[in-house]
């Protein structure tokens, strides 16, 4: 399964950045995440592991993956979540718009714990969850950019 969202900004680039660039600070702009703590390595830097909770329950482990501050944008995967959800890699960017603005993007390729073997009522629960996370962060993101 894959998701690929785009939010269009007024902020420029770099404020719409600076919001999420920070891969152990997910909590201080996604409202569903608390707690963040680094476990290896450093921000901005491949290899890094973040651990956080997730409100009402659950927690996530992932590992920054790529990270290009000048270009704005980084790649990670989830090594460890009890969220019925397995082998996700996101990207999350920033470009101009080309209108004094800007647009972010985030998208993740994931399946069910269960793989094919998964009913279509399970992948569509996976699916909405993490159309849910993605939703939720931008929303912030966009009240963030606009303070």
């Amino acid at each position: 399964m894959k998701i690929s969202t785009d939010l269009e900004l007024g902020a420029s680039p770099l404020k719409a950045w600076n919001i999420f660039k920070t891969f152990s600070k997910i909590h201080a702009w996604h409202p569903a995440t608390e707690n963040t703590v680094l476990l290896v390595g450093k921000d901005g830097e491949p290899l890094a592991v973040r651990e956080f909770q997730i409100k009402g329950g659950g927690f996530v482990i992932s590992e920054l993956l790529d990270y290009s501050e000048t270009e704005m944008w980084f790649t990670y995967r989830i090594i460890k979540t009890d969220l019925p959800l397995k082998h996700y890699v996101g990207e999350m960017r920033v470009t101009d718009n080309g209108k004094g603005g800007s647009i972010v993007h985030w998208e993740g390729e994931f399946e069910h714990p269960k793989g094919s073997e998964a009913t279509a009522e399970e992948n569509d629960q996976t699916f909405g969850l993490v159309q849910a996370v993605f939703q939720g962060g931008l929303e912030n993101i966009e009240r963030l950019a606009t303070a």
